[in-house]
């Protein structure tokens, strides 16, 4: 991969904070903790490329890059194998149980 797409950065996302009070790689940051909550179920899991792009690793150990959150829940379902619902019951007792 060419270096170049880590400078380039995500384009803005309506999730995005306007005028919040911590810094984009801060923010960045708590979203990736925030999606690693909701997809921890499935066994996969989300870290940060640079503040530009975000690696999804499975189970099995296939991974995937994402360049935004749209992209990010298509490669996970991807990974998965199957539709991923942010209603799914798993999901639920899981965000439950951690609160």
């Amino acid at each position: 991969m060419c270096g170049l797409c880590g400078l380039i950065g995500e384009d803005g996302h309506w999730s995005d904070p306007l005028g919040g009070s911590l810094p984009r790689r801060r923010e960045r940051l708590r979203r990736i903790a925030a999606i690693n909550r909701v997809i921890a179920p499935f066994r996969v899991t989300v870290s940060d490329v640079q503040g530009a792009s975000y690696l999804l690793q499975g189970a099995t150990g296939r991974q995937a890059l994402a360049t935004g959150l749209e992209d990010l829940w298509q490669q996970a379902q991807a990974l998965i194998g199957k539709p991923l619902d942010p209603l799914d019951p798993r999901i639920l007792e899981a965000l439950e149980a951690r609160s």
